[in-house]
């Protein structure tokens, strides 16, 4: 049984027209403590958090808002917490009016987010690791309207918005309800709160249209759907804050809705994404919405630029590149390899690592890319050899063989029976 929400109480009503104006810099998916194939992220991380210091002052910021994946784990190593807070206190030094808005993630844990909520103001930070709830009188429990809704403070510190601060919502958290319910008495709640001031609403979600990195997002899925319908949002905000999909991206809908996207390329599948921090400014009910890119401090290249290459010119690419033997190693570029094969290739790895000898470069994958030959069914071609799996392929080949049909469910049993006697008998000399 869905249980009603009611709404808090209205606030006093302000017509558009004497709205104070409010600077709110939105952000996301910082995750801190982040590793590539086994390269640590925190060069990168702190020059972020520098330059987003600076441009919090040269945009006269009010309100920073990140909507989550703050981590890139559940449990970060404690660097990655000591930057966050170390953040946080440069951040109240440098603009001590201004409100930082923290959400959680589906990469945080929600009370790893909450854990130093008491030890500061809330005038100064907040925090919403995971949508609170509360009990009602006729038992059960609902979500708390009251506790999701902050108001923003204007350049002068009277309350120029509202804020709707929704997290991730794991199915524990939503109970009997729904997004779409949830989202629905959150809009309703936060409208009336506002009054004529402008209300920012957030989320940590997957919306359709959405623009998905494969590599590095995890997928999340809510109430049986991955991608959630644009229908979760009205007219009534002046802006919806989303984080989760790294690129910084505009989803068409009624209102202005935005990804601020990741800092910086967390796969290669990132590496052309323009990165970047959103600044909103509202006034008179209007949202004004300007990107400002962030420097990106290390590059991320693939050889070969696009798609995959044979062998030899892989190597040649590789050792024509010309690097700043000078840099320290955590700015050292990225590289990603993709050969293209068309059987077996045994000295491909030992070439690129040879290659690679003695450069300024970190490795993150090489990648074998199949490519078609007469004799290959079409199935595999363009595959990674590394992720295809055994019956795949014994299913390309029957049907290349045997007019597209599929192998008979006898032969595929007989074939999966194969697999696991080969995956479980011990090797010579092994003991069983």
């Amino acid at each position: 049984m869905t249980h009603p929400m009611p709404s808090p109480a209205p606030g006093p009503a302000l017509t558009p027209a004497l709205t104070p104006a409010l600077t709110l810099v939105h952000t996301s998916d910082w995750h801190l403590g982040h590793v590539l194939a086994t390269h640590e992220r925190e060069a990168e991380h702190d020059a972020f958090l520098a330059w987003l210091l600076d441009e919090l002052d040269a945009q006269a910021a009010d309100v920073l808002l990140v909507t989550g994946d703050v981590y890139d784990v559940a449990n970060p190593p404690v660097a990655a917490t000591r930057r966050l807070y170390r953040f946080l206190a440069d951040a109240a030094r440098r603009r001590p009016a201004m409100l930082t808005v923290i959400l959680g993630g589906n990469h945080d844990s929600a009370a790893r987010i909450n854990l130093p909520a008491p030890l500061l103001d809330e005038a100064r930070v907040r925090f919403f690791g995971a949508l609170p709830r509360k009990a009602l009188p006729e038992g059960g429990s609902a979500p708390d309207l009251d506790a999701l809704l902050v108001p923003l403070p204007g350049p002068g510190g009277e309350t120029a918005a509202w804020l709707a601060a929704v997290p991730f919502c794991r199915p524990g958290d939503l109970g009997a309800e729904t997004l779409a319910t949830l989202y629905a008495a959150v809009t309703e709640a936060g409208a009336a709160r506002a009054g004529g001031l402008p209300l920012v609403l957030t989320g940590h979600l997957h919306v359709a249209g959405g623009d998905v990195s494969e590599l590095s997002e995890r997928r999340i899925v809510v109430g049986g759907e991955e991608a959630q319908a644009i229908t979760l949002f009205d007219a009534r905000p002046a802006y919806v804050a989303l984080g989760h999909l790294h690129r910084a991206q505009a989803i068409a809908g009624p209102c202005p809705i935005r990804y601020a996207g990741s800092p910086f390329p967390l796969s290669a599948t990132e590496r052309d994404y323009r990165h970047a921090v959103t600044v909103v400014r509202l006034s008179g009910g209007e949202a004004a919405i300007t990107d400002v890119p962030i420097p990106r401090p290390v590059p991320f290249l693939a050889i070969p630029p696009q798609g995959a290459a044979p062998l030899d010119d892989v190597v040649r690419q590789l050792e024509a590149l010309a690097l700043d033997a000078d840099l320290p190693r955590e700015r050292h570029p990225f590289v990603e390899v993709s050969v293209a094969v068309t059987g077996p290739e045994p000295h491909l790895q030992s070439r690129v690592l040879a290659a690679l000898d003695g450069k300024p470069l970190r490795l993150t994958r090489i990648v074998r890319q199949q490519v078609s030959v007469p004799d290959q069914p079409a199935p595999l071609a363009g595959a990674d050899l590394g992720d295809l799996q055994p019956e795949a392929v014994f299913a390309a080949l029957y049907a290349a063989r045997h007019g597209g049909h599929a192998p008979p469910d006898d032969l595929a049993d007989a074939f999966a029976r194969l697999l696991v006697e080969v995956n479980t008998t011990p090797a010579v000399g092994e003991e069983a």
